[in-house]
Parts: C-alpha cells; structure tokens; sequence
C-alpha cells in the first residue's frame, strides 16, 4: 500500500529524503550533504508554503518530492514548482511516482495555486500524467524543458 505524507509529519525520513536529493542533484550543483540536510529541514516548519512530501510503501520511505516557490532563476516568474521528484529504484513502475506528483498538486492547489511548474529532461513521464509543454530550454538547460499543470 502508497501512502504520502508531508515531510514535516515525518521528520526522522530526513536523512533519507536529504540523501536521494543529495545523489541525484545535490553534488551537481555543489551542495554538500549537510547543506541538503539544512535545506529539508526548513521544509518541515509547518507554516512553510514549500514543502516535502514522502511516498511510504507498506510503511518503507520509497520516494519524494517537493512543492518549491522557484526551481528556475531565469524564470523566477513562474511559480510555483514541483521540484525533486525521486522514487527508489526499488519501487519504480508502481504508483509512486504518480502519487507524489499528485500530494504536490493538492498542496498547490489548497494553497490557492491555478498552476504548477516544472522542468525535466523527461517530459513523456509528465506528459502521462496531465502536464503541458510550456517551453523549450536554452543555454546550460538545454535538451530540458518547463512543463505546466492547469490546477
């Protein structure tokens, strides 16, 4: 069974959530692991409009993904962003994905957001799920784009 949770429900999955961050975008971008841990952490103040999500499966943290204000600085305008979606290898192709994607939507939208924004070098998994194209991407982005969801 898939549940999500908000992070802030489960702040001992911090160090877990931190570590797929961290391996799959963080030292990329020059972030330390403590850095990253830093960051979730101010995720969980439960007034925060940005927020972490994590996907349970039969009780086992399995995946993540965060609603963010900006993931883009040249496109500071668009706002806001689903950002950091991760599910372990282990659970692909079960659901996961999708529900996370979905727990970043309602929030959106329960925070009284018409639309959501993301970029992706994998726009066909989006695209499944109800996402547009938005816009190509140039520069150090290229080969990515910025899809957008009507809320």
């Amino acid at each position: 069974m898939i549940t999500v949770e908000p992070l802030e429900n489960r702040p001992e999955l911090v160090p877990v959530c931190a570590r797929w961050n961290f391996h799959e975008w963080g030292h990329a971008d020059g972030r330390s692991m403590e850095q990253t841990i830093d960051a979730f952490m101010e995720l969980l103040a439960p007034g925060s409009r940005q927020k972490a999500f994590v996907a349970l499966v039969s009780g086992f943290p399995s995946g993540l993904v965060l609603l963010i204000d900006n993931d883009l600085d040249s496109h500071a305008h668009l706002t806001p962003w689903l950002a950091s979606l991760y599910v372990d290898p282990a659970f692909r192709n079960k659901g996961v994905g999708k529900q996370l994607i979905a727990a970043a939507e309602n929030a959106a939208r329960d925070q009284g957001h018409s639309e959501l924004y993301l970029y992706t070098d994998k726009p066909d998994y989006y695209r499944t799920a109800g996402w547009k194209h938005h816009e190509a991407l140039a520069g150090e982005n290229a080969g990515m784009a910025i899809l957008n969801r009507a809320l």
